[in-house]
Formats: structure tokens, sequence, C-alpha cells
């Protein structure tokens, strides 16, 4: 029997400790997410349950909401087959209400949906070096559980704002000089800091934070205000023509005017929309595209590897023969190019030669590593020039 996508063990400290394991990257699935309301349930019930502790299993905590499903939304026209929906985004807000504290532990990456339910959570420990971030909007959507309204809360609006509207994933590091991360601890230990944690929480020990009621980090109406003015004209730049931007930040405001409850329905509402729009439908499609360029039928599924590849021939020396040499000499791979005449070739060396003197002028490559390739182009040369 296949292991469940979600699991609970009560240890002696009376903490239980849930588990998601969807492997490769615990995406948030529609039985995962069932799991999950269905262990949390329990937990609250449970007399011998004080605590929870939320993990992923195989070294990840979660790389998001599961974007296959957007497949079956674009080709049924509908939302409500798989997308994210009121009662989803309601469930973490029944846990970060919770009687009993909630903690996560995140080990290798907490991405979209993943980051969106560890802030619902109380505390937050990771291990160095997790990759913390709301990427939502490189799909055409925005974050459709909470993040648009729980995000600003924690680590203020400016940087809130540049997480959501860039897509750029930030470090668990950087996460806790701004608040998101509670603590960075190794690996091996995690679960046992997260576990003493949640009990000091429990215990009144450490404080009990719900996100969704932060305020002190959003400042005035009037500073807010100027914060999102800012970020529009910096979208309308960089995305002119991309609708996610703007309405990230139409959701961000009315949370901030009219309260995180008020924001996160109509965070959910907007994000419904979008995913239905073309822009979300192209921008999925290239995602997926790109993905599958890893999977080629009757090799990868297989198991096969590429044989390595130890000398390449280029036809011509100019300028676009010259580069592709290049970056094979580069890769350590052992280039011949055949030209017409002498001239030609001799003007394909400086080419060449010039390539990686500005590779190293650029950083993206030492002096070592330049010496290197040069003797091994002066040896190419001579070969090649005896030949001819």
């Amino acid at each position: 029997m296949s292991q469940k996508p979600v699991t609970m063990d009560v240890v002696i400290d009376a903490v239980a400790v849930v588990t998601i394991f969807n492997p490769p990257v615990n995406a948030l699935a529609i039985p995962v997410i069932a799991g999950l309301m269905e262990k949390f349930d329990e937990a609250s019930r449970r007399n011998d349950v004080k605590a929870v502790v939320l993990t992923g299993k195989g070294g990840k905590f979660s790389g998001g909401f599961d974007i296959n499903v957007f497949r079956k939304v674009h080709e049924t026209g509908d939302a409500s087959v798989a997308a994210p929906d009121v009662s989803v985004a309601l469930v973490l807000n029944a846990i970060e209400e919770c009687k009993k504290p909630v903690v996560v532990a995140v080990e290798g990456l907490a991405l979209g949906g993943g980051l969106e339910l560890a802030i619902a959570f109380h505390a937050r420990i990771a291990v160095p070096k997790a990759l913390l971030g709301l990427p939502e909007l490189s799909l055409g959507v925005i974050p459709g559980l909470g993040g648009t309204q729980r995000l600003p809360r924690l680590i203020g609006l400016p940087k809130a704002i540049e997480i959501m509207l860039t897509s750029k994933p930030i470090t668990s590091e950087e996460g806790k000089k701004l608040g998101l991360i509670d603590a960075i601890v190794p690996s091996e230990e995690l679960l046992k800091v997260s576990r003493r944690w949640v009990l000091d929480i429990a215990e009144k020990c450490k404080p009990w934070v719900l996100s969704l009621h932060i305020t002190d980090k959003i400042g005035s109406l009037s500073e807010v205000k100027e914060v999102i003015k800012i970020a529009r004209q910096q979208a309308k730049r960089t995305a002119p023509i991309l609708p996610q931007h703007q309405a990230c930040l139409d959701v961000i405001e009315e949370g901030i005017v009219h309260g995180g409850y008020t924001g996160i329905l109509k965070e959910v509402k907007v994000f419904k929309e979008l995913v239905l729009q073309d822009t979300a439908k192209g921008l999925v499609h290239t995602f997926l595209a790109q993905r599958a360029t890893s999977k080629v039928s009757n090799v990868t599924d297989l198991g096969l590897k590429p044989r390595q590849i130890k000398k390449v021939a280029v036809i011509g020396g100019g300028q676009m023969g010259s580069e592709i040499a290049t970056a094979l000499i580069v890769s350590n791979i052992f280039v011949l190019v055949k030209e017409v005449n002498s001239e030609y070739l001799q003007k394909g060396i400086k080419m060449i030669q010039a390539n990686v003197r500005a590779l190293v002028k650029r950083g993206k490559l030492t002096k070592e590593r330049q010496k290197k390739h040069s003797r091994c182009l002066k040896e190419f040369w001579i070969t090649l020039n005896l030949k001819m």
C-alpha cells in the first residue's frame, strides 16, 4: 500500500507531528490539502495532543500548489474544478486560529502555497539556505491562500510587494532578518527544536503570533498608499501588459484598508478571475513545456544518461562559430574548427582568445581557468595546423 500524502504521529511530549509526503516537492495537490484538513481537525480534538508541528518528507517542505491542476482548470474553463477556493483559504484561517499552537518546520523550500501555508502558523523554524517565495505572478495569477494578506503583516509592505511582484525567492537567512523565520537550525535538529518551540508557545514562554492580525509593520494608511503607488508605477514600467501585478496590488490594498479577512475573500475572487485569463494560460503552458523538456520518452523514463562528449567539430570560425567554440572549450570539450584557409583560421583564433579574455574581465571565468584553456587552445591549434 502506498504511503498516504499526509500522516500524523503523536510523540511522547504530546506534540503531534504532521508530515506531508507528495514527492518530489510535496506539492499541495487536492489529496494533500484534504489530508491536512483531516489531520489538523483530529489533532485539535485529541486530548493527548498539546501542540502540532508540520513538516515535509524528503528534504523539502512544499513547492506550492500542484500546478498540474491548472491544466484541468484551463481545459474545463471552470476555476472551481481544481483551483484553490474560499474553503481552502478559510482552512488556513482555522489553522491560524486553532486553540492549540502550531509550528512549521521548513526544510529545502517553501514556495507559493507552501509558504502561504507556513505563514498561517504561529512560528516558523527553518534550516540554513531554505528557499522561501511567492512566485505565483510568474504564472499569471496571484497568491490564492492568504499570501497577499499575511506576508506584508509579517515582514512589512515594501519587501512583501517586492517578493510577490518579482517572484524571486529569498533564503531562510534573509527571512529571519525580516521576521518571516523565527529560528534557523541544522537539519538534524529541525524537528527537535520545532517541538520544543511549539511547547514553549503552549506554556506561554514564547509569543503566540497570529500573522493575519499583525499591524505594527504595515505603517499608516498614507504610508501604505504611497508604497503601493510607487509599486504600481514600477509595475507599469516592467510589466505594462500583464494584469496580475496591478491585481495583486489591488488585493493587498483591499486587505490593509478593510481588514485581512476581507482581503482574503477578494484574493480568492481575483485568483479565480486571473487563472482563466490568456496570460495565465500562456505562462502555465510555458512552465509545463519547459519542465517537459527534461523528460524524453524512452530515454529519461528508462534511466538512460547521455554519453560524455569529449570532442566536437565546428564548421567555420566566424562570429557564431568562434562563440560556439568558446563555449565548448570553456566546458572542457576539445574542439576542432574547420576553415577554408589559414587567414580565416587565425581570425577565428583571435576571436576565441578575445572571448575568453572577456569572460575573465566580467568575472565569469577565473584567470587560473583562462591559463588552463589557453594551454588547451595552443595544443589544439598546433594539432589543427598540422592537419591542414
